[in-house]
């Protein structure tokens, strides 16, 4: 009998408050993806000093079924840029605009994503294509 109170009192604690988020945290900081489904990450400060579409564009030619995550917070011109990327190589984009994500120097502007595991050891865009930083 135990079993079905806690049971009961699970669903009503979800019913009334909503499921809880796994790794909420890794959330936020990936947009609301997580770190295991990141293929690259731009920081405000990265998508401001440098233009990455030239080392997306092979990215996007890939086979895979991409997502990009812009943060609501970027400047529009920026986010234009990239919307149009996306739009050229028929990738879906989302906008988030939640006031959970970080808006700091070194957060993520723009995640590149799958819908299932990636595991990549380093998801930075300038630590993967140091090049870019040397132009």
């Amino acid at each position: 009998m135990q079993d079905n109170e806690e049971v009961l009192g699970t669903r009503l604690q979800n019913g009334m408050f909503g499921v809880p988020d796994l790794h909420p945290d890794e959330q936020h900081r990936y947009l609301g993806t997580f770190y295991e489904r990141v293929e690259l990450q731009i920081s405000f400060k990265q998508a401001l000093r440098y233009d990455f579409t030239s080392v997306l564009v092979p990215v996007l030619r890939q086979p895979r079924d991409y997502q990009l995550l812009l943060n609501g917070q970027l400047d529009m011109d920026i986010m234009g840029r990239y919307m149009r990327l996306a739009n050229q190589y028929s990738v879906l984009f989302t906008v988030k605009n939640s006031h959970f994500y970080h808006h700091n120097p070194d957060s993520a502007a723009i995640i590149l994503c799958a819908d299932h595991a990636l595991n990549r050891t380093e998801v930075d865009i300038l630590q993967r294509y140091p090049q870019i930083a040397q132009r």
